[in-house]
């Protein structure tokens, strides 16, 4: 195995796994709750249906663009080859574009039901912790996926570019669902601009007015502006998952991949 850690392409991809191992740390020092499972059982849940994203869909989709045109007519946009952008807004804007097109995107996967069929196998999650950012169904992750490389080729981003973008994403990801308790003044510099764990708890509340709040990933504006931020100051009263999912028994691995095919 070639360890090439010159090569971005390599080293962004290894920076996440490394913001998981800073957050467990931090997660066992200073959590903000207990948690109701085992923690390795939860972990080899959440991990589990990561490495299935990791192999179905991430790969798959850095080859299909790699080494087919498939996604071909999308690239005759080239926003970016059209306004002549430097480096610096080139990388701004596909941080801003893509966290917006995020924004849209969870959206609609509260709103849309077959969308929901696979999103809420996040959403069964009855603890909530740094490995929580990874339990998303293959299913939904292919979908996003799709519009992920759509909108880099229209906007004429370099895979480069897309991958700075979703070290930042898996990061504040990984930050928001962490198990860990901030101090107020941090909490509330953060929040003027980013989404900390206070603001994704109430997202993950079994009070569906809240689940259908806070869909923000990286900025908390997003929420702000459309008018779907919802602030909840007593953190402890806030269960975490969906009320027809309580049962540890429902939340096996293969349950939860074959939840999106049942009723």
């Amino acid at each position: 195995m070639n360890l090439d850690f010159t090569n971005p392409h390599f080293v962004l991809p290894w920076l996440g796994v490394l913001g998981i191992v800073v957050f467990i740390v931090i997660e066992s020092v200073v959590p903000q709750r207990q948690w109701n499972m085992k923690r390795w059982q939860h972990w080899l849940i959440n991990f589990s249906l990561s490495l299935c994203n990791l192999i179905i869909v991430d790969q798959m989709f850095v080859s299909l663009i790699t080494y087919t045109n498939i996604l071909e007519p999308f690239s005759r946009f080239d926003l970016y080859g059209r306004l002549e952008l430097n480096t610096f807004w080139r990388i701004t804007l596909t941080i801003v574009l893509f966290d917006l097109l995020m924004y849209v995107w969870h959206r609609m996967n509260h709103r849309i039901p077959l969308l929901w069929r696979f999103h809420r196998v996040h959403h069964t999650d009855i603890d909530l912790d740094v490995s929580s950012a990874s339990r998303f169904h293959f299913g939904e992750t292919t979908m996003a996926a799709v519009l992920t490389y759509s909108l880099m080729l229209s906007l004429g981003a370099t895979l480069l570019e897309v991958r700075i973008f979703k070290l930042f994403f898996v990061i504040m990801t990984e930050f928001q669902h962490s198990n860990i308790r901030l101090h107020p003044t941090i909490e509330r510099w953060v929040w003027m601009i980013f989404v900390p764990p206070a603001m994704h708890r109430v997202h993950h509340s079994d009070i569906q007015k809240e689940t259908d709040s806070n869909y923000g990933a990286i900025f908390s504006f997003w929420d702000r502006m459309f008018g779907t931020f919802c602030r909840v100051d007593d953190q402890d009263r806030i269960v975490f998952g969906l009320k027809e999912y309580k049962d540890p028994q429902q939340l096996t691995l293969w349950k939860l991949l074959t939840l999106p095919f049942r009723k």
